[in-house]
């Protein structure tokens, strides 16, 4: 039998070798084309401005931003009910009867459905806006319905003294299950001043030491606490320091 050279051996074992990288190569490019393509990427903060805000499942919008620093920026959704634009005439038709609202506070951006992204007032500091109805101009809204997503870390139902934020305003979850909030913004006359405020509710589960006819309600104190379902509109609309103890 004839043998095979030292040299012989060696030009074999790179042959191999070569043959062995080029199939393995072949089979990750493979592998990886033949994998679930990756979700669209976050747009950037600074090009939303002036730009429209497309369908809910369809726009990258809806879930957030990417800051000048690569910081990813959450968004926060709600239904809104009467939108209309406060820089258009009094007279003016309400833009939709029902639309859905983003907030990406951090970025001082709101957009409505079918509506261009505009930027917060100037004079008004992003990060100081906790609250939704503070977040809406230039749009407003008779009320607004929270509408959770997957990107939203939610609180927990048990929200007695827990302040009012966008995080609370996007409803709670108990036992795997969402409770939307719903909020709108109320007034009363103190002396010669009107105090306006955002009520929101919750009709929250059943909590231990809690009844059917109770819900969570934030106050003018921008508190969350557990009150009696009825005589919501009297709470809106009727100074605290007057409130019947049946309200409460």
């Amino acid at each position: 039998m004839r043998q095979v050279s030292p040299t012989g051996r060696r030009l074999v074992a790179v042959v191999l070798v070569v043959v062995g990288g080029a199939v393995a190569a072949w089979l990750t490019v493979r592998a990886s084309g033949a994998a679930p393509a990756e979700s669209s990427p976050l747009p950037d903060c600074g090009e939303l401005a002036g730009t429209r805000l497309g369908p809910v499942d369809e726009d990258p919008g809806w879930n957030g931003c990417l800051t000048a620093e690569g910081a990813a920026v959450q968004s926060f959704r709600y239904e809104c009910s009467g939108l209309r634009d406060v820089s258009a005439p009094r007279s003016a038709d309400p833009l939709a009867d029902e639309s859905a609202v983003v907030f990406i506070p951090d970025a001082g951006l709101v957009a409505a459905t079918g509506q261009d992204w505009s930027r917060t007032p100037r004079d008004s500091h992003p990060s100081y806006l906790r609250t939704p109805f503070a977040l809406s101009v230039p749009h407003r809204c008779d009320e607004l319905r929270s509408l959770p997503h997957d990107a939203t870390v939610l609180a927990s139902c048990d929200l007695d003294d827990v302040p009012l934020d966008l995080h609370t305003t996007q409803g709670c979850r108990q036992d795997g299950r969402i409770h939307p909030a719903l909020g709108r913004t109320c007034g009363y006359v103190d002396f010669d001043t009107t105090v306006t405020w955002e009520q929101w509710s919750v009709e929250a589960p059943d909590l231990p030491g809690r009844h059917d006819d109770r819900v969570l309600e934030s106050g003018p104190d921008e508190q969350w606490w557990d009150v009696p379902a009825a005589h919501r509109d009297e709470r809106c609309a009727t100074p605290p320091e007057e409130w019947d103890p049946a309200w409460r």
